[in-house]
Order: C-alpha cells, then sequence, then structure tokens
C-alpha cells in the first residue's frame, strides 16, 4: 500500500496543506524524471493517471516526456506499463467535445523518436491481456492521429509488422478482434505496408478466420476480416497476384454459397433469411470481386477467367437475378456480376447462355420472430426488392417456367416482374450489367436486337398468366409505351439506353433496329419503321404536361446513337419530313428542359454531318437552308448542355448515389440520374465536331461512294469458279516451282562436290612437283644431268 500513500502525499505541500492541480503534476513529473526506486515512479504514474481524465491538457504538457521516460526504461514491469499504457491512451485520443484537444499535438511529441514505437512492438509481444490489450488500443489512437508516420516507423522496424498480425493467431477474441481493427487503419492507403502484411499469410489466416465462423453467416469478425482483405488488394497489383497464386480466389463461391442442386439444367430461386449481419458480410465479399475485376485493372483479365472458372457465376447470378436478397446484395451482386463480364466475351456468352428460374408470384411464409417492427419480413425493410404487398404467406408458386438470365436482367431493369418491386439502386445495377454483358460483343447485340418482337398473342404458352417475353420483346415494350412510364420514367430510360449500347458502333445491329416495323399489312395497317415510332412517341411524350423530362430525354439520346455515323438511318429518318421541323420546335420551345433542347440541337448536327446516303430525301443543301437561320441557336444549345450538371457530374457505372424510394411506391423522390455515362463520354467526344459540321458548306463535304453495282448470281457464280480455277493454277505452278527448286539445289550441292575433288586434285599435284624438283636438285649434286625434256616438264608443272 506504500505507493498510495505516495501518490496520496504528492497531492499536499510540505506542511500538509492542499496545492495547485499544476504544482501537484509538476511534482508528480519531477518525481518521475528523478525517482531511483521503481515503487515511487509507479506511484507517480498511478498518480498522473487518476488526473489525466480530468486534467487532460496539464498531464500532457507537463508529464508527457517524463512518461515517455519511465516507458522506455520501465516497458518490462506489467504494472506500472499497464498504467503507463493506460495514461498515454487517454493522452493521444481526441476528445470531439473539446474543441482545444491536444490530442494529436501529444501524439506528434511520442513519435518524435521512432524508438517509442519500437518499444511498444517489444510490448505487444508481452502475452498479459491487459497489456496486450492496452497496446493494441494505444497504437491504434497513433495510427488515427498519424498514420502516416506509424507506417514510416513500422517500415523501419524488421518485425513490426510480423507482431501485429500474429495478433490474428490470438486465441483471445478480443484481442484477436482488435488486432485486426489495427491492422484495417494500417493498411488503407501505403502500399508497401500492404505487401508487408500480405507476406506474413494474411489471406490465408483471414479465410480461415471467416470459416471458423461460418462465412457469411457468422458475427462481424467477418465483415472485418473482409473488409482487411478489401484494404489489401485495392489497387495493388503484387497483392493480387499474390491471392491469386494462392488459390484464394478459389475460395471466394464457397463464400457465397449457392442454394440448390449445382448439377440442375437451371439455377434455382433462393429463399433465405438475411439478417443484418448476413447483408453486410455477403456485401463485403461482393465489394471483393468488384476489387478483383476493377475495369481496365492489371490483373482484371486474368482474375476474371480464374473467377469464372472456379464457379463465381452460378452464385452470383442467383443472388441478382433469383433470390429474395435485399437491394443491398442484390444490387452489389448485380454490380460484381457487370465487373465479371465486362470485356470479356467469354464470360458474356456464358451468361447469356444461363437459365434461372422465373420469380414466384409469392413467398413462403416467415415465422413472427423473423419480422421486424415494421411487419415486413428481416431485409425487406431495408428495401424495395420484396415481393408486392397483399401476396398470399403459402408455399412459393411460380407460374412460369425457367427463363434465360438476360430476361432476368432486362426485367430487373424496367422493372416487369408483377410480383417484385425493384429498388432504383437495383435497376441502374442491372442496366450497368446489361451493358457490360453486350458492349463490344456484336453478335450478343445483334441477337437481342433481332429478337425485338412482341410475343405472338396466340402462343403455346397461353396458359401462364403472363407471356413469357425474350430480351428484345422485353426492351420493346418498355420503348414503345411511354405511358407506362408516367409514374415510372426509368422503365423507358433504361430501356433506351439498354437499346443504345446494343446498337452502339454495330451498324448490322442498327440495320436490323431499322428493319422492324409495326402495322400488319395484311390488315390493310401502313408500315411503320421503329425509328418513326420512337419519334412518334418522343412527340407524344413532350406534348404531356404530366411527362417527367427523363422520357424524352432517353429517346433523344437513343436516336442521336442510333443516327450517329449511319448514312442509312439518317435517309430513314429524314424520310419522314415532319421530323426535322419538330426537332427545330424542340429546340425552339422555351418551355423544355434544357436538357431535352440540347439533345434537339445534337441530333439535328448529327443528321446533317451524316447525311451522306445518295437516296436521301433531303439533301445536305436543303437542310443548310432550313439550318442556317438557325445555327447559332443550336450551337448554344449544345453549348448549355455541355456545360449542364447532368454532363459535368455524371457518374460512372449508372450509380445511384442517394436512393429515397423505399419500394413500397414508385411516387416518392427519383435518383439525379439524367444521362448514361457512356452517352456523356460520346456527347463530350463528337459535340464540338457536330457544332463545326452544322456550319459548312455543303461543298465541304466529300461526295458520298456510291454503292457497288448489283450483281446478279449467275454472274457471281461464274466469278467465283473463275476464281477456283485460278487459285487451283496458282496451287499447281507453285507445286512446280517447288520441285525446280530442288533440282537446282541438287545440282548445286553436285557442282559444289566436283569443285571439292577438282582442288583436291590440285593440291596432290603441287605435292608431286615438289618431290620431283627435290629429286633433280639431289641428281644435279651427285654430277648426273637432268634432260630438256624433264626440265620442261618441270617448267609446265610450275605453270600448273
Amino acid at each position: 500500500m506504500d505507493f498510495f500513500s505516495r501518490g496520496y502525499n504528492a497531492l499536499r505541500g510540505e506542511k500538509g496543506q492542499t496545492q495547485s492541480v499544476d504544482t501537484t503534476i509538476q511534482r508528480l513529473s519531477d518525481c518521475l524524471e528523478t525517482a531511483t526506486l521503481l515503487e515511487d515512479r509507479r506511484a507517480g504514474v498511478l498518480s498522473l493517471k487518476g488526473l489525466v481524465k480530468d486534467w487532460k491538457r496539464e498531464v500532457g504538457e507537463m508529464s508527457l516526456p517524463a512518461l515517455i521516460k519511465v516507458l522506455r526504461t520501465d516497458y518490462r514491469d506489467v504494472d506500472i506499463t499497464k498504467s503507463l499504457l493506460e495514461t498515454l491512451i487517454i493522452l493521444c485520443t481526441p476528445d470531439e467535445k473539446d474543441p482545444d484537444d491536444a490530442a494529436v499535438a501529444f501524439t506528434d511529441t511520442f513519435l518524435e523518436d521512432p524508438e517509442n514505437v519500437t518499444i511498444l512492438l517489444d510490448i505487444v509481444e508481452e502475452y498479459d491481456f491487459y497489456i496486450r490489450f492496452s497496446t493494441i488500443k494505444f497504437l491504434a489512437a497513433l495510427i488515427t492521429n498519424r498514420c502516416k508516420r506509424i507506417q514510416e516507423c513500422l517500415l523501419t522496424s524488421p518485425m513490426a509488422i510480423t507482431r501485429l498480425v500474429d495478433l490474428l493467431d490470438d486465441k483471445r477474441e478480443i484481442i484477436r478482434n482488435e488486432g485486426l481493427l489495427l491492422l484495417i487503419d494500417l493498411t488503407r492507403s501505403n502500399a508497401e505496408v500492404q505487401k508487408m502484411v500480405t507476406f506474413q499469410e494474411t489471406f490465408e489466416k483471414l479465410l480461415a478466420l471467416i470459416e471458423d465462423q461460418e462465412g457469411i453467416s457468422g458475427d462481424i469478425i467477418v465483415q472485418d476480416s473482409l473488409t482487411l482483405m478489401q484494404n489489401l488488394l485495392r489497387y495493388n497489383v503484387s497483392d493480387q497476384v499474390y491471392f491469386r497464386e494462392s488459390s484464394c480466389i478459389q475460395q471466394i463461391p464457397g463464400l457465397l454459397g449457392y442454394v440448390g442442386d449445382s448439377d440442375a439444367d437451371h439455377i434455382p430461386f433462393s429463399i433465405e433469411d438475411w439478417p443484418e449481419q448476413k447483408i453486410a458480410n455477403t456485401v463485403e465479399v461482393l465489394v471483393l470481386i468488384r476489387i478483383l475485376a476493377e475495369p481496365d485493372g492489371a490483373n482484371t483479365t486474368v482474375n476474371q477467367q480464374v473467377m469464372v472458372q472456379s464457379g463465381i457465376l452460378p452464385p452470383m447470378i442467383q443472388l441478382a437475378l433469383c433470390s429474395n436478397a435485399p437491394p443491398p446484395v442484390r444490387t452489389e451482386a448485380l454490380y460484381a456480376l457487370a465487373y465479371v463480364m465486362r470485356d470479356n466475351e467469354a464470360t458474356q456468352d456464358q451468361f447469356t447462355k444461363a437459365v434461372v428460374a422465373s420469380p414466384p408470384s409469392s413467398l413462403p411464409h416467415q415465422e413472427n420472430d423473423e419480422l421486424q417492427g415494421n411487419g415486413h419480413p428481416a431485409g425487406a425493410a431495408n428495401g424495395p426488392d420484396h415481393h408486392a404487398a397483399g401476396a398470399p404467406h403459402d408455399d412459393m408458386v411460380s407460374h412460369l417456367p425457367p427463363r434465360p438470365a438476360m430476361v432476368s436482367l432486362i426485367a430487373i431493369t424496367v422493372n416487369n416482374d408483377p410480383s417484385f418491386t425493384y429498388s432504383y439502386t437495383s435497376r441502374a445495377a442491372a442496366a450497368y450489367a446489361m451493358f457490360s454483358c453486350v458492349d463490344g460483343n456484336h453478335d450478343t447485340q445483334l441477337v437481342i436486337t433481332s429478337m425485338m418482337k412482341s410475343p405472338p398473342i396466340d402462343n403455346v404458352n397461353s396458359d401462364y398468366n403472363d407471356r413469357p417475353h425474350s430480351a428484345g420483346s422485353l426492351l420493346l415494350d418498355a420503348i414503345e409505351n411511354w405511358e407506362l412510364s408516367i409514374h415510372d420514367p426509368y422503365k423507358v430510360w433504361f430501356a433506351c439506353a439498354i437499346l443504345s449500347h446494343l446498337i452502339k458502333d454495330n451498324e448490322q445491329a442498327k440495320q436490323v433496329a431499322s428493319g422492324i416495323v409495326f402495322g400488319e399489312q395484311d390488315h390493310g395497317e401502313e408500315p411503320v419503321p421503329l425509328l418513326h415510332h420512337l419519334v412518334a412517341q418522343l412527340l407524344m411524350s413532350t406534348k404531356n404536361s404530366a411527362t417527367n423530362a427523363r422520357i424524352p430525354i432517353a429517346y433523344l439520346c437513343l436516336l442521336c446513337v442510333w443516327l450517329y455515323d449511319s448514312p442509312k438511318c439518317v435517309s430513314l429518318f429524314l424520310s419522314e419530313s415532319t421530323h426535322v421541323q419538330f426537332m427545330i420546335q424542340e429546340v425552339q420551345s422555351s418551355t423544355n428542359d434544357p436538357i431535352v433542347q440540347g439533345l434537339a440541337a445534337f441530333l439535328l448536327g448529327i443528321t446533317y454531318q451524316f447525311n451522306d446516303d445518295p437516296n436521301t430525301p433531303i439533301s445536305r443543301e436543303n437542310l443548310q437552308a432550313i439550318y442556317s437561320s438557325r445555327v447559332d441557336i443550336l450551337n448554344s444549345h449544345m453549348v448549355r448542355l455541355r456545360d449542364s450538371p447532368v454532363i459535368k457530374n455524371a457518374l460512372p457505372y449508372s450509380e445511384i448515389v442517394d436512393d429515397h424510394d423505399d419500394g413500397v411506391s414508385l411516387d416518392k423522390s427519383l435518383p439525379m440520374l439524367m444521362l448514361d455515362m457512356d452517352f456523356v463520354e460520346f456527347f463530350k467526344d463528337v459535340h464540338e465536331t457536330m457544332q463545326r459540321a452544322i456550319k459548312r458548306k455543303p461543298s465541304s463535304f466529300k461526295p458520298a461512294m456510291p454503292p457497288p453495282p448489283a450483281v446478279d448470281s449467275e454472274e457471281l457464280a461464274s466469278y467465283k469458279a473463275q476464281i477456283q480455277y485460278l487459285e487451283q493454277k496458282v496451287a499447281s505452278l507453285e507445286v512446280q516451282v517447288a520441285k525446280e527448286q530442288e533440282r537446282s539445289l541438287a545440282l548445286a550441292s553436285q557442282v559444289q562436290a566436283m569443285e571439292k575433288e577438282q582442288e583436291d586434285i590440285m593440291v596432290i599435284m603441287g605435292e608431286q612437283d615438289l618431290v620431283s624438283k627435290k629429286y633433280r636438285a639431289r641428281l644435279r649434286q651427285l654430277g648426273e644431268q637432268v634432260t630438256d625434256s624433264e626440265e620442261e616438264d618441270e617448267d609446265d608443272s610450275s605453270l600448273v
């Protein structure tokens, strides 16, 4: 009890009188600086711990250096270290209620010497619960105040990251959980720290921890584990490579789960309970998938392939298209599905072949303990993706057969399932998933465009309550009936946006769409092309005062994409003479939305720029006569549209930031989604060209190339036969040339051999000549005479 008395005596003066707080704190600080006994220092720390809650600034300003000194000298003493850490935590934890709080300044003082952080890392190895817990809390406070400085200190300490990651192996849940939160705060930004944490087998530890917690059905520790994985993978190429090569991606499908028989011919409808924590955990898994498949990422293509090979599509499709998942889960599942498909034709094709269960007309009854205070099933209160009010609480019933996944995707987008009402966020996500499925895939674009026909009334499926639709017929139904969008303008908006993506940069799809006509000639009706029908729908929508501006905006955006760089479509548009006059009226009407005026002016610019069809009903000269007096007006409206907030603030991926509706009614405020981001980029790229083009004289345009002359089938067959004969002749000559080349090579080798043999003979003759000269010289030395014939032979041999 001696240290208690020492602490108490510090509060009294020399004769027992009470002294001021500043004097007391100063005396305690001096005690910590000068005391030689551990008990005295312990008593001083305990006294300061008791004062710091009420006099935080005073204790920090006068005693922090002394406290740091004691920490560095006595950190191996459990009792004094525990009190020190608790005092330091209070000093470095910001008080939001105090505007003059000095927690950040105290943090800077502590971090002046990196050795202080090293000591904390030594202390964290102490197994004592309170010591380890307090050290983690103090490190967390330091990271909150000065994350970058802490990261720098940790990077210079060899074992720092290892010790922190080892906290995940602590069997005490509180320590493990606090260590996990510490790592989350530490890995939010620094890529080097992320790499060092990753290479401590952190992914493997986290996935094992999630498995121990029963996956997405686990508690908040699952959510925190997934958050840490996201921190390590987001924008970090090397960590993604490690995650992929360590076979961690293969475990993601198991985290999502799959309800039903995986070998069935279609993906079944999933009915699950959705408590709040399961919703949060599932969303985190789906966000993880989006990080791995981030558009234009360095590892995106490889990650997409590995995820698809691991079986990620079925559980994602089930969550997105055929489940009772609440809106946050459905929305994230749709975006994750979009990311996995984007710019990956193989995955796009795999999705188009998928078949899913049609939504049931009613959902099974849920027990009372699963109902929340508002009477909706758990999860349904979280948003609008639930069955329509008044549905009977009996077994799940579906009156429709399974349908292609593409049909379900479009049905969500245009809100076409009678038993479900989808949130705007889910519908926007479904639209983006549709864009990702068709963009760059001309075959899929052409197939869906060719299916834009209403199902026959007397089809074989007439026994069903609702006639089955194709993907194209769903779009056509939404586009041609704008009246159905009076209370839900996004019905036609999303449908027009999808059709824009189907025909963009695909002239063949544009021609197929242009060939769609309304009206049966057999019944005396005049056929009306779909393009003309859209303009008529646009005209009627602008005349109705109840029409939301999003409806004419949708039609105008679609028409702009349709006519751009397509002279034949421009010619079809101009074949109805009233279209140009109607567009001019829309531009000049002061009651119109400025976006509508700008888009109408943009469309008129496109008709002038691409009016190159030789059979156009209105020549460019005639259009100039109409536009010439209105050029400044048209350009000013295009500039106004360019500078408008809808262009500048357009969000990527069709995201809706604030979804106000609750899903039960569509009469509430609409989200601020006016233009598709792809259209915004398209407009930014070409609007200046349209502004310049509309000022040009018709003579400045290059004349259109005449179409090639028609060739009858017999003449074409004759040409093909002649080409085939010439190809055979060329092949025969190529064979002869090859033979001749082989023959010439053989002759060349023979000549080469003969030349080599001749060289050998010459060498032998030279050697013989030398020998004969030697013998003759020897004969002369011996006094023998050499005849003239022998000399001549010698001369002849020398010449040779």
